[in-house]
């Protein structure tokens, strides 16, 4: 336990009175913080005892303080954590204290903490009108990093929220200027993609909230006046922000209905739709909801978010592979389809109960006067699917607007986790991550199937939907553009787009692939942002925002001038 010491004088009792111990430990063999920080990531002086002196910046009540010296070295940090449980409870901001303790490294890995343990004696020296600020741009480097290790920062310019899937932890991500992108989102697979996820991390800032507010902010709101001590939570670095910046938070406009005449298809990833038994029991499930009661508010969520869309035609993905029957995920979400004003939807059923052997699977809801399914559905269980990539599934529908034939395709391709430690569909450290060649290799099979299906269905109108988690500029995707077809979206609404949040960047895993004679009738196309920019675990301010993590593909299509025959 430390033995704290104060700055009050004893009267002089004569020229043998011992010296004051406050006056020693605060004027004497003081070791400059930046001395014993170094320019390096630990300390030159570890395991050693210094003295050192600062201005308490932040407390961290039972665990420590943040000490910073007002003036110093610019090459390396003038400040440094005191772990003393005891001191934390008995200082306060503005004080300068010496203290004197043994130098160790706190953490793991790389973003250690330099900071004074075991501390022997503490001393308050003075006390500071103001705390000591530094003012810092993005980007910073590991290496500029390391020179403001437990400084108080000011940022000097806005920043934007970037990442937020630990909010509801108290923990945001930060950027200048406009959220992160993916790398191979914009940029070709290799070196390049390799020099901007490097620069990536250097224009992000990872904080930690003040206090229990938790704001159910957006990717891509706006926040000024962000000041913190650049400190340490979870053995990683992390500002440790004073107070709450200002934010500005735009909600995302409501979707305009299709025109008359006009044929709305949707494609969606509904986020592990399982509805346990269908009984009201079978919670937790294998994915998803964990009771009854989240199931309910997810049903909720989705009903409300569908209902603003308005589609006529659902692709649906991350459905509960329980097959058809009355208590099936799939009939739930019928039933919900059918509670609003259009009651008169159906649902595509192959036949044979489940579709695959995934534990979720793809979907297709239709409404009855919008579109007729002609012939039966098919699905393809081919070796690249079957036990990776799901099952997809393709039907035939006419429209009765124009009564034009198209064949529609939904598909939920093999996702980046799990990698194997070997092997081609290993990380090949390119940024297209692992399991890119599975991607790759169900693509190159799928659309030779879809040919043949859309040949004997007579019709050259083929649509390909759903989540094929690969970013836009990854070999997967090429793979669509090498067989032909049309992006919708990026076609009608340009680029840059983005579907999901991956570790802090936006990117495109949810596409709309037409053939080129379905691209003539396409009329509008884009990505609806009311999921993905939304923090998990926290209320939104709509009941239709965060109903997933994935955003919806929207597409209108106009059919009334096309042959009833393509």
């Amino acid at each position: 336990m430390a033995v704290l010491l104060t700055l009050t004088l004893a009267a002089c009792n004569g020229a043998g009175e011992p010296p004051n111990p406050a006056t020693s430990l605060c004027s004497s063999d003081i070791t400059p913080i930046s001395a014993v920080q170094g320019d390096g990531p630990v300390s030159p002086l570890g395991n050693s005892t210094v003295t050192v002196r600062g201005v308490v910046t932040r407390v961290q009540q039972g665990v420590g303080l943040y000490l910073e010296e007002p003036v110093g070295s610019t090459k390396a940090s003038r400040a440094i954590f005191v772990a003393d449980d005891s001191l934390s409870r008995s200082t306060r901001p503005t004080l300068e204290i010496a203290v004197r303790g043994r130098v160790e490294e706190r953490g793991k890995g790389r973003d250690t903490l330099t900071s004074l343990s075991a501390v022997e004696a503490v001393a308050t020296c003075a006390e500071r009108a103001a705390l000591p600020r530094t003012t810092v741009s993005l980007p910073l480097d590991m290496r500029q990093r390391e020179a403001f290790e437990g400084m108080r920062l000011a940022l000097a310019e806005p920043l934007v929220l970037s990442d937020h899937y630990d909010a509801h932890r108290g923990e945001w991500t930060l950027s200048p200027t406009h959220p992160l992108r993916i790398p191979t989102e914009d940029t070709d697979p290799g070196s390049a993609a390799s020099k901007l996820a490097l620069r990536n991390k250097t224009n992000a800032i990872e904080v930690i909230l003040p206090g229990p507010d938790r704001p159910a902010a957006p990717v891509g709101a706006s926040l000024r006046g962000v000041q913190g001590v650049l400190g340490q939570f979870d053995d990683q670095q992390r500002l440790l922000l004073e107070q709450l910046p200002d934010i500005s938070i735009t909600t995302p406009a409501a979707i305009a209905p299709p025109e008359r005449g006009r044929l709305r298809v949707v494609s969606l990833n509904l986020l592990n739709y399982f509805n346990g038994d269908g009984q009201g029991g079978g919670f937790p499930t294998e994915r998803g909801a964990r009771n009854l009661a989240e199931f309910r508010a997810q049903q909720a969520r989705t009903a409300a978010g569908l209902q603003r869309l308005q589609s006529h035609l659902l692709a649906v993905q991350e459905l509960e592979n329980d097959g058809f029957r009355p208590d099936s995920a799939a009939r739930s979400l019928l039933d919900s389809l059918n509670s609003g004003d259009a009651a008169d939807w159906a649902v595509v059923d192959p036949g044979g109960g489940q579709i695959g052997s995934d534990v979720i699977t793809v979907g297709l809801f239709y409404r009855r006067q919008a579109v007729e399914p002609i012939g039966a559905a098919e699905l393809l269980h081919a070796p690249p699917f079957d036990g990776r990539s799901r099952v997809p599934l393709a039907q035939v529908f006419r429209d009765r607007t124009g009564g034009s034939t198209f064949l529609v395709a939904v598909n939920h391709l093999k996702s980046k986790g799990r990698c194997p430690e070997s092997g081609l569909n290993s990380d090949q450290g390119d940024g297209q991550g692992c399991w890119n060649l599975a991607r790759t290799e169900a693509v190159r099979s799928l659309l030779p199937w879809l040919q043949g299906l859309a040949e004997k269905a007579g019709t050259t109108q083929v649509l390909i939907l759903g989540d094929m988690n690969a970013w836009r500029r990854e070999e997967p995707i090429r793979a669509f553009r090498e067989g032909g077809y049309v992006e919708l979206v990026e076609t009608a609404a340009g680029l840059p787009q983005y579907s999901f949040l991956y570790f802090g960047q936006r990117g495109t895993l949810d596409y709309a692939w037409a053939s080129p004679a379905l691209a003539r009738q396409a009329r509008h196309a884009a990505i609806w942002h009311i999921n993905a920019d939304w923090p998990r675990d926290i209320a939104p301010p709509q009941p239709w925002l965060r109903l997933s993590d994935h955003d919806p593909v929207v597409v209108d299509f106009d059919f009334s001038q096309a042959a009833t025959s393509d």
